[in-house]
């Protein structure tokens, strides 16, 4: 196992004695642990209220539980049926229904369809997998005995299957204990990421055929991003106190199996020719964090590396000016090095600056809000020079204003001579406690996206 933890034994402990109140536990709750059958698919029993109608009458504090997200994941794949394109080419109804179900995963990929919306499923999936899938236990890790039981197939075949799609980068894989558990995952962080060695003109085209017009609201507009911003220094923080989630140092200090990766976001603009002339930022900085790495490394879609490697591919990031990140939960299972003129995500934050304020994940993108000691400021520049997400400019005074696509990286705190610029740890209350794995932070995200109707 990867995680220097004592009380991981514990933790798996519980998670397993969670089993019986997978109907009952808010999204936020869940761990990784085995599903029963009435929760996994969530059908409803015959004769009682359609889960959307339920869901109405839910209050807006009321969580969803994972029963009642898998009721209405079933409602919605359930409805659907063959596509017609405009040219007369029919789109199977198993692939409508997997390209729907990925859009229920985490962040989706977008409802709106068109005629290249399954190009990319219809290419990764044959008929027989797509179906196989949409009989797979949906929110929790399953074993292949769960998805027998599941789905009434022979359990041999069941872990052939599983075991070659996930080695394919479209499952997730987890040996534990003995036990190999997996589980769906979504497009992001997912199957865009674990496929980048088969990255061609040809792929990110079809994977970029299938995200929906509605894109935006969908990823911008679910309270949380899959990334966190953390400081990129210890220095920067105000009186160093940084939490403990956020701690890069901490994170890497405290996992035994490491991974890196070419940075997909960076590879993808290669691939299509579209780099950013100012883009000479390093590659390999896509790290993994214990199970995570453990998978990343069987799959040969990372390098196994030590703890003072990955702090000093870490190290280098931080020079380099770029923004440290790390997916939203608190095992950290996977941390990031990007900048705005070469990372996708960070790139959307840049275009989307003249617009922020139409979108709600701002507020949690970080847990420090950035100081600026105007009486210590001597408006050299050097801040607005540095900002990876150029999101500082001179006011007419010559001082530096931020906009509202910071992401308090901190970077700007790094360069600055007078120490005028500092991260300020948010009141404590005002800060919403992580999900605990990848895996609770996309039921967390389903859960919020379905309560707001943006997956249709």
């Amino acid at each position: 196992m990867g995680i220097v933890d004592t009380d991981i034994q514990r933790r798996d402990f519980l998670r397993g004695a969670a089993l019986g109140a997978l109907g009952i536990l808010p999204l936020g709750a869940l761990g990784g642990c085995s599903p029963q059958q009435s929760a996994a698919q969530g059908s409803p029993a015959e004769g009682s209220q359609p889960a959307q109608a339920r869901k109405a009458t839910k209050g807006d504090d009321e969580q969803l539980t994972l029963a009642e997200v898998n009721e209405l994941r079933a409602e919605l794949i359930n409805s659907k049926s063959d596509y017609t394109c405009e040219d007369g080419t029919v789109i199977p109804a198993v692939y409508v229904k997997m390209r729907t179900l990925l859009d229920t995963i985490g962040s989706g990929i977008g409802s709106d369809v068109n005629d290249h919306s399954f190009d990319l499923v219809m290419h990764l999936f044959s008929e027989e997998e797509a179906q196989a899938c949409l009989e797979m236990p949906r929110g929790v890790h399953f074993t292949a005995a769960d998805f027998a039981v599941e789905s009434g197939r022979d359990e041999a075949a069941c872990i052939e299957l599983c075991e070659d799609l996930s080695s394919r980068g479209l499952l997730y894989r987890m040996r534990r204990g003995g036990v190999v558990h997996f589980s769906l995952i979504p497009q992001f962080h997912g199957i865009y990421e674990y496929n980048w060695t088969n990255y061609t003109e040809e792929w990110l085209g079809k994977h970029n055929a299938q995200m929906g017009a509605d894109v935006k609201d969908q990823f911008y507009n679910s309270e949380t991003m899959f990334y966190r911003t953390v400081p990129v220094d210890r220095e920067v923080v105000a009186n160093e106190e940084i939490l403990r989630y956020d701690d890069y140092e901490r994170i890497i200090r405290s996992h035994t199996v490491l991974a890196v990766a070419t940075c997909q976001c960076r590879l993808t603009k290669q691939v299509l020719n579209t780099t950013s002339p100012d883009c000479d930022h390093p590659i390999e900085t896509c790290l993994s964090t214990g199970e995570e790495a453990e998978f990343y490394i069987e799959n040969g879609i990372g390098r196994q590396i030590d703890q003072e490697e990955a702090l000093a591919i870490i190290k280098r990031s931080v020079n380099a000016g770029m923004v440290i990140q790390c997916c939203y939960s608190k095992e950290s299972e996977v941390i990031c090095s990007c900048h705005g003129d070469c990372c996708a995500i960070l790139g959307s934050y840049v275009a989307l600056a003249p617009v922020a304020d139409q979108y709600n994940v701002w507020t949690n993108i970080s847990h420090y809000s950035l100081k600026h000691d105007k009486d210590a400021c001597i408006k050299c520049g050097s801040c607005a020079e540095r900002c990876p997400l150029f999101a500082i400019t001179m006011d007419d005074e010559g001082y530096p204003t931020v906009g509202m696509n910071c992401v308090r990286c901190g970077q700007c705190g790094t360069v600055c001579p007078q120490g005028a610029r500092t991260l300020m740890q948010k009141d404590i209350e005002s800060i919403p406690e992580l999900p605990q794995t990848m895996l609770d932070d996309n039921n967390m995200k389903t859960e919020y996206r379905f309560k707001n109707n943006k997956i249709h």
